[in-house]
């Protein structure tokens, strides 16, 4: 399987992190860099000229789960400077159509790749900045904590086959709304 004519290094990279993305949600972190090449379409040596190793992708693959969602979550972020702006963004990005299914998607992902070396500090730092994000949010702690917790809770119950229905979605998001908005 040679280099497809017109795809760039970056194209690459992104083929194998969205087939490694696959792979790992369905096998875990002992699937191989051969699995991960088997589902892009490429060989493992073209997995590796981009990934030196099962755990450099391994990182890129959690790096690149944080980033998706960050970047969903700043999609939907108002105008302006009211308070709750981001954890309505959060919740948005987290509780709109069926955005709860890649929430635990993402959760079980970086679950998944926690024994690779690196990836705990990753996600610790990722829990960190949403936490130090939220508190300039200008909303109470007790909401933060509610909004954050909540999500991966939902999330996590997705994951796991429990995902709750329309009606507890659309009645979480709302309870979630009102604590953005300070005085409620």
């Amino acid at each position: 399987m040679g280099r497809t004519a017109g795809r760039g290094p970056e194209d690459t990279k992104r083929l194998i992190l969205d087939a490694a993305r696959g792979v790992v949600v369905s096998q875990g972190a002992r699937a191989t860099l051969d699995d991960v090449a088997v589902a892009a379409g490429l060989t493992r040596g073209a997995v590796i000229y981009h990934y030196s190793s099962k755990n450099a992708l391994w990182i890129a693959l959690a790096r690149d789960a944080i980033a998706q969602f960050h970047q969903a979550v700043q999609d939907r972020v108002e105008d302006g400077r009211a308070p709750g702006r981001l954890a309505r963004a959060f919740i948005r990005a987290s509780l709109e159509g069926d955005q709860i299914d890649a929430v635990g998607e993402r959760l079980f992902l970086l679950a998944a790749l926690a024994a690779a070396p690196g990836v705990p500090e990753l996600v610790a730092e990722d829990g960190v900045r949403w936490k130090a994000e939220m508190a300039e949010d200008g909303l109470s702690l007790g909401a933060r904590t509610v909004i954050l917790n909540a999500v991966d809770g939902a999330g996590l119950m997705t994951g796991w086959g429990l995902k709750p229905d329309r009606a507890e979605l659309v009645a979480l998001r709302t309870e979630l709304e009102n604590l953005t908005t300070p005085g409620s």
